[in-house]
């Protein structure tokens, strides 16, 4: 009965003492983020670094040249642990300490908001030049000089034409000896090339009166913008008398950076404030983008005519222009998650192990701290602040030089590398 009892006794002993064993051995397997059961003296030290500056390491301890500090060792284990899984694990207190924060990554459209600085002009498409196309001599001008605003139908210059005083005569000669339908028709139609006007032919025509004083009205309503004649002057038949731009509408004028122009589309919200008029809303009915680039200043020239029948806008007047645009879909990050080195963007990433992980993207357009990028799935999530301390443990561990792969390695980044050894 004792020797029994004896036996069991030895027998859970030694089950105990072998259990033992096998989870001391098994320890360092299941848990290899785990350094408790290794005191540093028995851990081996591959190199020292300076957290500061991670890419360049010492063989030795020491005062880091870099920063007031003293170096830090890195062991053999923990390079041994970062190699065997994705990314690198962070100590939670220090990134609790860090208020770490992560955004996932969705898709959406990106938001432009712009405002320009913009120019009131004239109107081209109503432009209007006076000329007499004959010679003769001015009678009389009309008390109007650069910049005064003329309705259509106002008087400019009266002026004789020896031209068209022939001319007349000889219709009406013609017309009184019977001459034909054509031979008349003819005449007047050449009184008209000649420049006389369409009023005082028809004045003709009815009255049967030779004319020898004709007045020159304007073709339009605008703005005079040349006139130089005097009264007694000759007048040649090339001779410009006014010149006349239109006012309603006016055109309003902006360049629009050329990286903008595939965004100015239909769905492209355009304002337009005006200093003059601050408390008061211009409505934009159409605008046109001009076909051609400034090659200096890299922009575009957009067109917007505006209603002007009060003509309280002045052409030369300042003016802003409010560009509201939207981007197509893409798959948007905060700008800040973004690291740019130069020669590669990337983002760290946090995998379903709560590892970070470091990933190449490319980014295709920020605006209002978003970025739009490739090389992202939607939903993944990425880390928005204390970028430094995560990308410096990222490149201490390794997890930089696996995300260069042989297709993007540079000539720049392996001098890079092999200078840090």
């Amino acid at each position: 009965m004792v020797s029994s009892k004896l036996k069991l006794a030895i027998a859970v002993a030694g089950g105990l003492i072998l259990g033992s064993i096998i989870m001391a051995m098994a320890y360092p397997y299941l848990y290899p983020d785990s350094q408790v059961s290794r005191s540093p003296a028995e851990r081996e030290v591959l190199f020292w670094y300076d957290p500061m500056k991670p890419d360049t390491k010492f063989d030795k301890p020491g005062k880091s040249p870099f920063m007031d500090m003293d170096l830090v060792p890195k062991y053999r284990d923990e390079a041994d642990a970062s190699e065997d899984a994705e990314g690198v694990r962070i100590n939670p207190v220090l990134l609790q300490n860090l208020g770490l924060k992560t955004e996932k990554s969705h898709k959406g459209h990106l938001q432009y908001r712009q405002r320009l600085p913009a120019n009131i002009g004239f109107n081209d498409h109503q432009f209007a030049i006076v000329q007499a196309r004959s010679d003769g001599f001015v009678e009389r001008v009309y008390p109007l000089t650069l910049g005064d605003k003329v309705q259509a139908g106002t008087p400019l210059i009266d002026i004789t034409i020896p031209e068209w005083v022939e001319a007349q005569s000889e219709y009406l000669l013609l017309s009184a000896t019977g001459g034909t339908a054509g031979e008349l028709k003819g005449i007047l139609e050449r009184l008209r090339l000649a420049g006389m006007p369409q009023e005082d032919i028809q004045r003709l025509r009815k009255e049967r009166v030779i004319q020898t004083h004709f007045t020159l009205k304007a073709p339009i309503t605008g703005v005079i913008t040349a006139f130089d004649l005097r009264n007694g002057m000759n007048i040649a038949k090339d001779n410009v008398v006014a010149q006349i731009q239109g006012i309603d509408p006016v055109w309003v004028t902006a360049a629009v950076p050329e990286s903008l122009a595939a965004l100015l589309n239909d769905a492209a919200q355009l304002s337009l404030s005006i200093p003059a008029y601050p408390d008061e809303d211009f409505v934009i009915q159409q605008w046109s983008l001009l076909p051609g680039a400034d090659p200096a200043t890299r922009t575009l020239q957009i067109r917007i005519p505006i209603n002007n029948r009060q003509q309280r806008l002045k052409p030369g007047m300042n003016a802003y222009l409010n560009l509201h645009l939207q981007g197509p879909e893409q798959v948007l990050i905060p700008a800040p998650a973004i690291i740019d080195t130069g020669q590669q963007q990337r983002v760290i990433t946090v995998n379903s192990q709560g590892r970070f992980v470091p990933k190449t993207i490319k980014l295709v357009r920020e605006s209002e701290s978003q970025a739009a990028v490739e090389g992202l799935a939607e939903g993944e999530s990425v880390v928005v602040n204390g970028l430094f301390l995560i990308d410096s443990e990222a490149n201490i561990n390794g997890a930089l030089e696996r995300l260069q792969t042989p297709e993007n390695l540079t000539d720049d980044s392996l001098r890079t590398e092999h200078s840090g050894h």
